[in-house]
């Protein structure tokens, strides 16, 4: 009998991983097919299942080769200076495109360091990343002086952490891990089961 529960302990620890990323994946390539399909004739997208699908990696594929030469390059700042340019559009394209390029790559200079804060309440600490100092038009004057000095720290959510708090913390209450951004999230993906140092 313990053999038995041991086996399907086992079991489960190494199927179970490998089933929810095939869910993940399947989840992901389904909703990217059945996205770009609705605006395709639904001819083309009976006769050829998947179609919505391919169109997504072509359409990838494609940004990526155009902006690997200097007109792929200038067609592209052209679009982005555009669509920037366009009321409430631009905040939120510039908003999302810079987000998305710091999760896709965490090692960027969008995040200067790993820090420990105490959030959500004092003596409970959290994983945060230095992203700056506030912007002087929005911290109130009142809070900051030459003694006090805050910065931008970004708490991400486990295990999305595409999701998170903004927060504006005093320098001195901020500290410093001696860990890079790639390990730091990878603990806070795995909610703290696998370490920085785990491969």
């Amino acid at each position: 009998m313990k053999k038995l529960r041991t086996a399907m302990l086992t079991g489960l620890l190494v199927l179970a991983p490998l089933m929810a990323t095939i869910n993940i994946l399947r989840w992901l390539i389904v909703n990217l097919d059945a996205m770009v399909s609705q605006y395709l004739p639904s001819k083309i997208t009976q006769s050829y299942p998947g179609v919505g699908l391919a169109i997504v990696f072509l359409l990838i594929l494609l940004a990526g080769v155009l902006t690997q030469n200097i007109i792929g390059q200038g067609l592209v700042s052209l679009l982005d200076s555009g669509v920037k340019k366009l009321p409430l559009v631009g905040s939120i394209y510039t908003t999302i495109k810079k987000f998305l390029a710091t999760i896709v790559n965490p090692g960027s200079d969008k995040f200067s360091g790993v820090v420990l804060v105490q959030f959500p309440r004092t003596g409970v600490y959290s994983i945060g990343f230095r992203t700056g100092k506030p912007d002087a038009r929005i911290i109130p004057k009142a809070l900051d002086d030459e003694h006090a000095h805050f910065v931008n720290v970004f708490v991400p959510c486990t295990p999305n952490p595409t999701s998170g708090f903004y927060l504006w913390v005093k320098e001195e209450d901020l500290t410093p891990l001696d860990i890079s951004v790639q390990e730091a999230f990878k603990t806070v993906v795995s909610m703290g089961i696998v370490s920085g140092e785990e491969h």
